[in-house]
């Protein structure tokens, strides 16, 4: 208990990070400040509110197509009969895009967008999605935990900005990519020793990776490593209490499946674009 509120009472502050980075969830306007804000060029800013106002455009034309998929299909796994609750997708109107709780689906995602490159390892059970995650190239910060409202908004700027053109080649390597956040505990108390945040870098850049031009990024080579995941949403206005609960809920699947995971290590895995329906966020564990 003392390592779970350890964890959660620092990590709250990050979580709460990802509505007021205005990042082109739905606020234009604060996107573009953002942007301006960290520098980019008014041609950048050019293409990316384009993208921004298609991406919003397209979600919307999904939804009012009533295309839906099962909860199942959504998560990436069965949900465990003892977990099954009242749920519901939309709730009010569709353009005011609140309290969406169904995740857009990793197959939808990487349908349209690359993901990093990884296999089942073989475990299929309830209430979460087993992954080994390939050796690959990531583009890689630290996140200061001693000052978290500021460090995780830097790191994920000098990440953005690797991606659209901040490297030595000056390449964009890509228009949405995957956040993974990854947390090191330690200690009695589970004391967050250690936060980082990386993208994945596009397979058409992993034999030569563009070098940063910022010393605080860094290209790493992470090894193959098995991943237990459980994804809480969607776009959710209650964010921490959603994690929360699926972390919980993660670590009793796994025991009944008689899994120990790591535990020194938690990470989180964001996929966010403009429009209700159309965020992902995972929470995971990695394999002893």
């Amino acid at each position: 208990m003392f390592k779970l509120l350890a964890f959660w009472g620092l990590f709250a502050t990050a979580l709460s990070l990802t509505d007021d980075l205005d990042l082109g969830i739905n606020d234009e306007a604060g996107y573009e400040r953002q942007l301006r804000e960290q520098g980019f060029s008014d041609d950048d800013i050019s293409i990316f509110l384009q993208e921004h106002r298609a991406a919003i455009q397209e979600t919307l034309d999904e939804a009012e197509s009533g295309e839906t998929v099962k909860w199942n299909e959504a998560n990436g796994y069965k949900e465990c009969d003892r977990f099954k609750t009242k749920r519901y997708g939309f709730k009010g109107s569709k353009k005011d895009c609140t309290g969406c709780l169904k995740p857009y689906s990793y197959a939808q995602i990487c349908a349209k967008f690359e993901c990093p490159p990884y296999v089942n390892p073989g475990i299929y059970a309830c209430g979460f999605e087993a992954r080994r995650m390939l050796s690959a190239n990531w583009a890689v910060t630290s996140i200061d935990t001693d000052d978290l409202e500021n460090g995780y908004r830097n790191a994920f700027w000098r990440l953005f900005k690797y991606v659209n053109k901040a490297n030595d080649q000056g390449v964009r390597l890509a228009s949405s990519v995957y956040i993974v956040s990854k947390w090191s505990l330690g200690g009695f108390l589970g004391k967050v020793e250690s936060g980082q945040m990386a993208f994945y870098i596009p397979s058409a850049f992993q034999a030569d990776p563009p070098a940063p031009t910022d010393s605080q990024v860094s290209v790493e080579n992470w090894d193959d490593v098995v991943t237990y995941d459980r994804v809480f949403g969607g776009d959710r206005p209650d964010n921490l209490k959603a994690l929360t609960k699926a972390y919980r809920l993660l670590k009793r699947s796994l025991r009944q499946e008689d899994i120990e995971p790591d535990t020194s290590t938690v990470m989180t895995f964001e996929y966010v674009k403009p429009g209700c329906g159309s965020q992902r966020s995972e929470v995971a564990v990695v394999g002893a």
